[in-house]
């Protein structure tokens, strides 16, 4: 999913795909805030003492695309209002049962999973395809699929592979891409960013960060 269009930001993109807190080759300091500043904000985030408005803003710092920025701006104000986490209380259990055996330090498989757990049908289609913190497409047979988990799959792909079936401007269109997936891909972008801490996710109790 190339997010960002202007080529000086896709080094930034490239990156933010990459391993978490691995330094690229032969390009020094490229995340927008600084390295240093980055990892103050992720220790803030660990903590809890950044807000959801913080960490959406710091995912999608480098994307300046106007129609997108628009849009990101009133699910900020949306979600400080009602925060959504999850697509409803199914989505959470399967997400839940999904990753309990896997290892959730791997940011890009728990953002792959959010997704794909989010629609049903998907998730059917889908499950037995993850197996040893991995996702393997080409065992992914969609059936039957809605147009709304047909998008999930293509965000998916994006975020785990580093493909271009999205854009900027698809994500910027409330036409080919609804409020609530919006919402949705956004959570997604925050856990491949920042990990499941990003969504509040629980489990047993416990919050994981």
């Amino acid at each position: 999913m190339e997010f960002y269009e202007e080529i000086p930001l896709r080094d930034i993109e490239r990156m933010m795909r990459g391993i978490p807190n691995f330094l690229p080759r032969g390009h020094g300091v490229i995340i927008a805030c600084g390295l240093e500043q980055s990892a103050a904000f992720e220790k803030r985030m660990e903590t809890g003492a950044a807000s959801r408005r913080e960490i959406l803003t710091e995912t999608m710092a480098a994307i300046r695309y106007p129609p997108f920025i628009l849009r990101l701006e009133q699910y900020i104000k949306e979600s400080e209002k009602t925060p959504m986490d999850f697509r409803n209380e199914k989505h959470r259990t399967a997400f839940v049962e999904a990753v309990a055996k896997l290892d959730k330090k791997n940011y890009a498989l728990m953002a792959a999973l959010y997704l794909l757990t989010a629609d049903h049908r998907l998730w059917m289609a889908s499950g037995r395809a993850v197996s040893r913190n991995a996702v393997s497409f080409d065992k992914i047979r969609l059936q039957n699929s809605t147009e709304n988990g047909y998008t999930l799959y293509c965000a998916t792909k994006d975020l785990y592979l580093g493909t271009k079936n999205l854009t900027i401007r698809d994500l910027a269109d409330p036409e080919l891409i609804p409020p609530k997936l919006f919402g949705l891909i956004c959570n997604a972008m925050e856990i491949r960013r920042f990990g499941l801490g990003a969504v509040k996710f629980q489990t047993e109790g416990t919050e994981v960060r």
